[in-house]
């Protein structure tokens, strides 16, 4: 046992390293493009284009990569990827135009996609029997990577320019990729490449408790997507914090998700992947409605804004450990992939029409709207899918 023990941490250790490295690149990008709006004149509409970019790519090519992943296997998969993000890194460093930042965050996306979809499903194969906690562990050290990215970020912005955290991340990045290519010839055994059984995509399709799941998946991110576009206005305009305070609630909100997304993973394992959906998923939408309620406001939103942390950010982890836990090993990576696929396509409608909805009716009919009632209508598809 202890060898094994060994064995699963060498494994995963540095593509966790990587995944820490990729978010905390991936929240800088909204840090990044006020500097780059203002150095090409640009309109928010072309700025945003930018954040687009990245997230249009990751979701054409994750379920390629989930594909990928099943066929040569998730190190080496984990390895292309990395290698082509870090590229698109360290290109978007020396754009010297709109267009060349935009095409290389368009590489960047591409090679995330790749990489995470595999790592997932690395996390999910790894040691089946605490899947929970690792898939929450590596959502953990996302939400670390959030807080430490976008603040790193402001504070090279301001002394060295925008194109700074490209360098610095970029840097990083490519080290880890040598890293990761070496490790991709050792832990694992190599029968952890696989062919897909040619009818394996149709399987899943076919399949009504992973489409279920996958519905809530798109639900439950879509609800997370609105609760990270709006929450920091909602906190200043409704909440009465000045910049600073929201900033810090908002961070605050990132620290205890990484331990909500380990904790309620734990508890996955334990109880099962239903107990752990409803043990966060219902105190989630009771404590939404009361935190969008407009009854709750000042200072005391920054410690309610560690609770809600806490007890939203693990549907992800839990989500995806649930459809893992289903299907069979060969299609792991494709399943992975499929999920996180439709996680991002539920995310990219949210924050626009939350945004309608705080124009002509505000904040707190907007958001009770796209963020508490998606949750539970996330949390009966959930736990309706799984017996």
């Amino acid at each position: 046992m202890s060898l094994k023990r060994r064995i699963d941490l060498r494994v995963v250790a540095v593509p966790l390293i990587g995944y820490l490295i990729l978010a905390m690149f991936r929240l800088s990008v909204g840090v990044i493009i006020p500097e780059v709006i203002y150095e090409f004149s640009l309109t928010e509409a072309e700025g945003g284009m930018l954040l687009t970019s990245l997230l249009g790519a990751m979701a054409l090519i994750i379920i390629v990569g989930g594909h990928l992943s099943d066929r040569i296997g998730r190190k080496i998969t984990m390895s292309i990827g990395f290698t082509i993000m870090s590229a698109g890194i360290i290109i978007g460093g020396y754009s010297v135009g709109y267009w060349a930042l935009l095409i290389s965050l368009f590489i960047t996306g591409i090679g995330t996609g790749i990489f995470i979809v595999a790592l997932y499903a690395l996390m999910g194969e790894v040691m089946p029997t605490s899947r929970g906690a690792l898939v929450g562990f590596a959502n953990g050290l996302f939400a670390i990577g959030g807080f430490l990215g976008p603040w790193i970020s402001a504070i090279l912005i301001m002394k060295l320019g925008w194109r700074s955290p490209f360098h610095l991340i970029g840097a990083l990045a490519v080290a880890l990729s040598f890293f990761l290519w070496f490790n991709s010839r050792s832990g694992l055994p190599r029968r952890e490449a696989r062919k897909k059984p040619k009818e394996g995509f149709l399987i899943l399709l076919k399949d009504t408790r992973v489409i279920l799941l996958c519905i809530a998946m798109g639900i439950g991110n879509f609800a997370f997507a609105s609760l990270a576009a709006w929450t920091p206005s909602y906190l200043m305009k409704i909440g009465n914090l000045h910049l600073s305070e929201a900033g810090f609630a908002f961070g605050l909100f990132s620290l205890t998700g990484a331990l909500g997304a380990v904790f309620f993973g734990m508890l996955s394992d334990r109880i099962g992947r239903r107990g752990g959906i409803l043990a966060s998923g219902i105190p989630a939408f009771i404590f939404t409605l009361l935190y969008f309620s407009g009854y709750i406001v000042s200072k005391s939103m920054i410690v309610l804004s560690g609770v809600l942390g806490f007890i939203t950010y693990a549907f992800w982890n839990l989500m995806i450990a649930a459809v893992q836990d289903h299907v069979d090993s060969r299609l792991l990576g494709s399943a992975t992939g499929l999920m996180l696929n439709v996680g991002m396509i539920g995310a990219v409608p949210a924050p626009m029409i939350a945004g309608l909805i705080i124009t002509n009716y505000g904040f707190n009919l907007a958001l009770i709207l796209t963020v508490a009632i998606p949750q539970l209508l996330y949390t009966i598809a959930a736990s309706k899918a799984i017996p």
